[in-house]
């Protein structure tokens, strides 16, 4: 066997656990969407790319070990596993899709390696566990909703490498009380971070062109700092 075929396994509610052997390369989109009960799974180092909704709303996954040849975690591909604590993203990742982790609820930190580039849009949404992340340096756009809804973030550390903020990318993320943006953000998005009603202090520096509508709407006890130089 070299490949699990797109929604191999889709809708196996009582499937608890399942070991892929080292010959498949591939997991083809929903091979096991819906496995509702799957609580553990092993991937193999022959495996290059996690496809789109591989895992979607696979509700009782506790954790997860991704292997170093995997480059590539596709759109929506752990989306929904609302008992995820715990994922380990290898160094060889270079894309972390759109929706990847999204409504993962249990989740309360995550490192994301230096070599991702972008946090595509709604990546970590509604992951309502999660208290702090780190940005790597490599990491040049925050995109749209990236973190929205993230109700338990208490701070985060955006990198010098960062240049744009995205639309509503820390969208009611009631919990966050500080947050430093860096000189080489030249754009934050609309609704950026719309209802931090905890947020309290932040610099915004003259590199920064354009601020969207609404992007600090609903902080009620934010303070800008504008530096003079």
């Amino acid at each position: 066997m070299i490949a699990i075929g797109d929604r191999a396994f889709q809708r196996c509610r009582s499937l608890v656990d399942i070991t892929i052997p080292e010959s498949v390369t591939v997991i083809g989109d929903r091979a096991f969407a819906d496995c509702r009960s799957l609580k553990s799974i092993t991937i193999p180092e022959s495996v290059t790319a996690i496809w789109e909704n591989t895992f979607f709303r696979c509700e009782d996954l506790v954790d997860i070990t991704i292997p170093e040849s995997v480059t590539a975690i596709g759109n929506s591909a752990f989306s929904g596993c609302s008992s995820l604590v715990k994922v380990s993203i290898p160094e060889s990742v270079t894309a972390i899709g759109e929706r990847a982790f999204e409504r993962c609820s249990s989740l309360e930190n995550i490192n994301i390696p230096e070599s991702v580039t972008a946090i595509e849009d709604s990546a970590f949404e509604r992951c309502s566990s999660l208290v702090d992340i780190t940005i790597p340096e490599s990491v040049t756009a925050i995109e749209d909703s990236a973190f929205a809804e993230c109700r338990s973030l208490e701070s985060i550390i955006i990198p010098k490498s960062v240049i744009a903020i995205g639309q509503s990318a820390f969208y009611r993320c009631r919990s966050l009380e500080r947050i430093a943006i860096p000189k080489s953000v030249t754009a934050i998005g609309q609704s950026a971070f719309h209802g931090c009603r905890s947020l309290e202090n932040i610099t915004i520096h003259k590199s920064v062109r354009a601020i969207g509508y609404g992007a600090f709407d609903g902080c009620d006890k934010l303070r800008i700092k504008r530096p003079h130089v």
